[in-house]
Parts: structure tokens; sequence; C-alpha cells
């Protein structure tokens, strides 16, 4: 599993636990957390992309081919 799934899996028990909290006053802190492990998955997404790009010019480097 990539971290970015781990990620989005972490923000998804957040939202739950806005639903299952009890005191009202936990929900917004809830709702941060899930919104900041939501941006981490992103992150963890581009750099993944930005990872891969960088391998493929790398390969075509060592070819000698372009895209």
């Amino acid at each position: 599993m990539s971290s970015s799934t781990d990620y989005r899996n972490h923000a998804e028990v957040c939202l739950r636990m806005i639903d299952l909290t009890v005191d009202e006053r936990d929900k917004p802190l809830w709702a941060t957390m899930a919104q900041s492990w939501l941006r981490l998955a992103e992150h963890a997404e581009r750099a993944t992309l930005t990872l891969e790009e960088h391998t493929d010019e790398d390969e075509d480097e060592e070819t000698g081919s372009s895209h």
C-alpha cells in the first residue's frame, strides 16, 4: 500500500470520528486532522509523480532516447 493510500485511510478515520465523537468541541479537531492527512496524501502523490518523471528522464538519458 502506498503512503498516499495510508494517508487517505487516516483521513477517513478522522472523518468517521467526527460522527462518533460525543464532545462537539472535538469535531473541528477531527476535521482539521482529516484535512491535514489529505494534504499529506496529495503531497506524497505529487512527490511520487515527480520521482517517476525524473526516473523516466534518467532512463532516457542512459538509452539516448528522448520523449
